[in-house]
């Protein structure tokens, strides 16, 4: 995966997640752990060698491959509503994706899918997820019509 920290730059990951469960063995989900407020997640960086946990709090986004994304379950679902948007980020970085959502009639806006509770959107380039934390977003701007 590719991990972005406020203030830092972009680089290689492996993140650690645990298996658990009573009698199945559940892996965690990356997208779970980061929503938890005030969670730590144990990683590996694929360039130094050197272990590490980072806080979730301090993400700007987390990308992975969409081989990952469908182990994260991200690939499954079914959405009503496609947006292409550019992602102002703090710090001056920015994204360009898709994001994918469904809502409840009368909350079809893109506005009022991201004034949703989560703290990270999933924005999909290409073969790539993106976890963008809400927090390090700036400005959505729609470059494209809903499909």
């Amino acid at each position: 995966m590719e991990l972005a920290l406020a203030g830092r730059s972009p680089r290689r990951v492996e993140i650690y997640l645990a298996e658990h469960g009573a009698h199945a063995f559940v892996r965690q989900k990356v997208l779970d752990l980061l929503e938890q407020p005030g969670s730590f997640l144990p990683a590996c960086d694929v360039e130094t060698g050197l272990w590490e946990s980072f806080n979730a709090r301090a993400v700007v986004w987390i990308a992975m491959s969409r081989d990952s994304a469908a182990a994260e379950g991200s690939t499954e679902e079914l959405y009503d509503h496609r947006k292409f948007v550019r992602l102002a980020l703090s710090g001056g970085g920015a994204l360009e994706g898709e994001i994918l959502y469904s809502a409840p009639d009368g909350e079809t806006r893109l506005v009022d899918f991201l004034n949703r509770p989560e703290r990270f959107l999933k924005v999909w380039d290409g073969d790539r997820l993106y976890l963008v934390s809400k927090e390090s977003v700036l400005r959505v701007v729609e470059n494209g019509e809903e499909i």
